[in-house]
């Protein structure tokens, strides 16, 4: 008897681990209710979620299958909650601050098996055909990944300086944009023990913004 309740204690973790990795290349675990505002006006609601390896927002149809949003020339912004999001280039980013210097925040996501990188474009007819059935345009978009495949995600920053954006990815890189607060903005990080992610950017974005 205990041997069976460990084996499905170790199967349950095996499935939650599976999952984790299965939803590293979207922004939310599930699709969420987002409302799409249209340019020249109107709106419209439905559950969606940021896939990061192909910077499309996709949905679910009635038959259960992703479809990616397009086209997205026609969208203003999208909301899911207090989150905003505006199309940037060839997909979507998230608006993190206004003001001083607004901020940006483009979610993307690098995929590889073993040594060898791949992606959405990737040149290598195997390894896109083994990850995805995607189409542009608004057609029959899937993905999944399989086991020998892994997904790490990142996040690309951009803050608007003077109407141009200057990228980065960590707090350290902040230094080279702001060089002459170098001191305050890493005296400010270790203070309050800021990280790479979106908390802590916003919060030395919003210090920078008040000196």
């Amino acid at each position: 008897m205990k041997k069976y309740i460990v084996f499905l204690l170790l199967s349950n973790i095996c499935f939650l681990s599976l999952e984790a990795q299965t939803v590293k290349h979207f922004v939310f675990p599930n699709e969420m209710e987002a409302v799409i505002l249209k340019k020249g006006g109107g709106k419209s609601s439905m559950k969606l979620n940021y896939n990061k390896a192909t910077e499309e927002m996709v949905y679910s149809d009635t038959d259960g299958q992703k479809k990616a949003l397009y086209p997205i020339s026609q969208i203003d912004t999208i909301y899911f909650s207090s989150r905003k999001f505006i199309p940037s280039g060839k997909g979507f980013e998230e608006v993190l601050l206004t003001g001083k210097y607004p901020l940006y925040a483009s979610y993307r996501c690098r995929l590889s098996a073993g040594t060898q990188n791949i992606g959405y474009g990737s040149s290598s007819t195997t390894a896109v055909d083994n990850i995805s059935s995607l189409n542009t345009g608004g057609e029959i978009y899937q993905l999944k990944l399989p086991e020998n495949y892994k997904a790490e995600p990142y996040t690309v920053y951009a803050i608007a300086i003077n109407g141009q954006n200057k990228h980065f990815r960590r707090i350290k890189e902040i230094t080279k944009i702001f060089p002459e607060l170098k001191k305050e903005i890493s005296d400010f990080q270790k203070k309050n023990k800021l990280k790479n992610n979106n908390d802590g950017i916003i919060s030395i974005i919003r210090y920078i913004s008040s000196l």
